[in-house]
Order: structure tokens, then C-alpha cells, then sequence
């Protein structure tokens, strides 16, 4: 049982590093040094792996690094159980890829909100005309108007501001009912009994 908790510390590890890899994708003079090109040898041919996956791909944004950080996570916690009780029930595994499928879910859901919240509070100051606001807006707008359109009469206008509020409340409530329904569903698949 030692080698499943060994490999388990080592799953823990590179998720670590990767995670570390995609901060330092953000910060070019730390992406560049020595220590940037050395985990990019570590981490990039893993990481990139998850790039081929379009559906990954929101627009400029790129959820694929969230998928390979999840999978590592979920192998890493996996082995942790089997070190610990000695046995991999079915129930248990089933839980865990539906626990790992919900934090991914979650994470998306989370980071959209922060995006919308952040773009909203620009509209309200009145930030506008640069190029971030433009990819960010090309990138949030689809998925926006889609989703707050549902809310609205047939040909209406909707501005973007009250567009941003209602997507940011329903994937608010979206993010809290969704929680409560899979934690339903982890705690039903623990039961399994094999």
C-alpha cells in the first residue's frame, strides 16, 4: 500500500508544478527564466495533451489546463483511498469522478463570474474602447446574450449591463443548486456498498 501513497504525494506534486507552470505563463520575465524554461520541459507535454480537446476552448479562453490539473487530482485522490483502506470500491471511484467532475464545473462556472463581475464593474465606470475590454467582450458576449435572453420577452432590448447581472445571478444559483445536487450524488455513490 506505500507505493499507492507514494504515488499518490508524486500525482499531488506535479499538479503542483503544473498549476505553478500556468501561473508562470502569466508573468513573461518569470514564463522566460531558466525556472519558467525548466517547467515547461516538466509540465508542457502533459498540459498540452488537453489542448487538442476544442470544447475546452471558450472563445480567447482556455479551460483545458483546468481538466489536466482536475485529472491529476482525482488519480492522486484515488490512490490516497487506496492507500489508506487498502481497497477501491466502485462506489467510492464513481464518487470521485463525479466529485472531480462537479470541482471542474464549479471551477468554470467560479471563473466566468469573476470575469462578468469584473467586466460589469467596468461598464459602470465607464472603462471601455481598449482592446481588453474588446477580447473580453467577444469572448463573454456569446455565452451572455445566450443565457440572459432566456430571461427576457421575445424582441426586447436588453443593455449589456442588465445582460452581465442576470448571467452572473443565474450562474450564481446555477453554481449553489448544482453544488447541492452533486454532493447528493457523491454521498449516494459512497453508499455503494462494493
Amino acid at each position: 500500500m506505500k507505493i499507492f501513497s507514494l504515488l499518490a504525494a508524486a500525482l499531488s506534486l506535479y499538479a503542483m508544478m503544473c498549476f505553478v507552470r500556468i501561473i508562470l505563463t502569466w508573468i513573461p520575465s518569470l514564463n522566460y527564466s531558466k525556472f519558467g524554461h525548466f517547467m515547461a520541459a516538466a509540465c508542457d507535454p502533459y498540459m498540452q495533451f488537453f489542448r487538442r480537446f476544442r470544447f475546452l476552448r471558450f472563445g480567447n479562453i482556455d479551460f483545458s489546463p483546468i481538466l489536466s490539473l482536475g485529472l491529476l487530482v482525482a488519480v492522486s485522490n484515488i490512490l490516497s483511498n487506496i492507500a489508506m483502506t487498502g481497497r477501491l470500491g466502485v462506489g467510492y471511484l464513481l464518487a470521485s469522478v463525479v466529485s472531480v467532475l462537479w470541482s471542474l464545473i464549479s471551477s468554470v462556472i467560479g471563473f466566468l463570474i469573476i470575469l462578468l463581475i469584473i467586466r460589469l464593474v467596468a461598464l459602470f465606470l465607464s472603462k471601455g474602447g481598449n482592446s481588453l475590454w474588446y477580447s473580453l467582450d467577444s469572448t463573454l458576449n456569446p455565452v451572455v446574450y445566450k443565457l440572459a435572453g432566456i430571461f427576457r420577452e421575445r424582441n426586447t432590448f436588453m443593455t449589456q449591463k442588465t445582460a452581465y447581472i442576470i448571467t452572473i445571478v443565474a450562474l450564481f444559483i446555477a453554481r449553489l443548486v448544482g453544488g447541492i445536487l452533486f454532493s447528493i450524488i457523491v454521498t449516494l455513490l459512497m453508499r455503494i456498498p462494493f
